[in-house]
């Protein structure tokens, strides 16, 4: 299992810099989102793609902790799937 903490601002350099992490899991992914204080679409984007390779690939991609940050941005997105078990 891969175990990665998001930074606090979830912008297009963060996502650009956890894209090459995510590609290189090979098994699930545990995302903890409790100190996400701003996320951007960029991010949403690198999150929703990151589930669907995962499903796609056998494995699971769980958001842990969301803050109520995180889980507001999500849920305005559209996004809701990320919090499927909320």
């Amino acid at each position: 299992m891969t175990r990665l903490a998001l930074p606090s601002t979830l912008d297009l350099a963060a996502a650009t810099s956890l894209l090459d992490t995510l590609r290189s899991a090979t098994d699930n992914i545990v995302l903890d989102a409790g100190g996400v204080e701003r996320i951007g679409v960029a991010g949403i984007q690198l999150l929703l793609s990151a589930q669907g390779t995962a499903d796609g690939g056998g494995h699971m991609l769980t958001i842990e902790a969301p803050s109520e940050a995180f889980c507001t941005a999500i849920r305005i997105a559209g996004a809701d799937a990320l919090l499927a078990d909320r």
